[in-house]
């Protein structure tokens, strides 16, 4: 059934599936047009691309590992350690393709040591990803100290990762929706997709038809870190420094807006463009507050209802699965 699904891309059966964040999007949209017409206005459209972008990249990578099950606490501290090696490659005066491949293979590095101790070593992930989390952000503190790591950078492309336009549209939103695209044609259309709907569905029934289910399970971790990866990259750009403790809560943006955009925390259901879906929503709702002067305080108690409601309903709708299965 899970196989199946990721086999079949009709526009029909991509609604269906989306049909909460899609519902929750209209209505969202509704309300903002009433209430907050100044959301509207095309320089503020373009900071919720902006704003949308870094957690949006992380997301995709998130979907990968969720559909399998599985879950990642570590993006966000993978977010600052990459965004800190990279300042260190840049402040050494590394050339600046390099120092982002490096960075990108550090990123991906921590998403295999993730993959390895959940399918080589039997770690639940929840407890492997936490224990590189805290991990990782010790390492990003002992390599800067503490603060963080400024560089000088002049080039035009890095500036275009972190602040740029590409004919008026920001930098960082071009970069997520080439992520996307790449992250729904791969869930779509490559093998790799279907393995993981299918270890998201029953792992034994994966292996047993034949799926590698371990190494399915380290490329999509691996994935997860890479993308994670180009997100500190971007973060660094944007903020001219690399710091240490960015990405705090990136893991739970990324994790509400994969369940928002109908990803099941099972596994097995979802994809890459409800994740599209619920990124942007996420950054509807941050922008909405701030424009009608909500603390940042209260815009966490807000978020954490969102995440709360995004698992309740998602939740039910998984059981209305089963139901209509059994």
């Amino acid at each position: 059934m899970a196989i199946e699904a990721g086999r079949m891309p009709a526009l029909r059966l991509q609604v269906r599936r989306n049909r909460l964040p899609l519902l929750v999007a209209a209505v969202v949209i509704a309300v903002v047009a009433i209430a907050v017409p100044l959301f509207f206005q095309p320089a503020n459209l373009l900071n919720v691309g902006r704003q949308s972008a870094v957690v949006g990249v992380i997301a995709i990578g998130m979907t990968f590992v969720i559909l399998t099950g599985g879950i990642d606490l570590s993006v966000g501290a993978t977010l600052a350690l990459t965004g800190v090696t990279t300042a260190l490659f840049l402040d050494a005066g590394m050339v600046l393709p390099l120092a982002i491949v490096l960075s990108l293979l550090v990123g991906a590095g921590v998403g295999v040591l993730n993959g390895l101790g959940v399918a080589r070593f039997g770690v639940q992930p929840f407890i492997m990803t936490l224990a590189t989390m805290v991990a990782m952000q010790g390492l990003s503190l002992r390599l800067t100290n503490g603060g963080p790591k400024s560089f000088d950078n002049g080039n035009g492309f890095f500036t275009l990762l972190g602040s740029g336009d590409v004919l008026g549209i920001p930098g960082p939103f071009v970069i997520f929706l080439l992520v996307s695209v790449a992250g729904v044609l791969t869930l779509r259309y490559l093998p790799f997709g279907r393995f993981l709907y299918a270890i998201g569905g029953s792992m034994e029934a994966a292996r047993l038809s034949g799926v590698r289910t371990s190494r399915t399970l380290v490329l999509a971790y691996a994935v997860s870190g890479l993308c994670a990866g180009l997100a500190g990259i971007m973060s660094a750009a944007r903020l001219g420094v690399g710091d240490p403790t960015a990405g705090a809560l990136s893991n739970l943006d990324a994790i509400t807006a994969v369940v928002i955009g109908g990803t099941s925390l099972a596994g097995g259901i979802g994809g890459a463009a409800g994740t599209v879906f619920g990124a942007l929503l996420l950054a509807v709702l941050a922008n909405v507050l701030n424009l009608i002067g909500v603390s940042p305080f209260d815009q966490q108690i807000v978020k954490g209802a969102v995440i709360l409601v995004a698992v309740l309903l998602a939740v039910q709708a998984v059981r209305r699965r089963k139901g209509r299965q059994s």
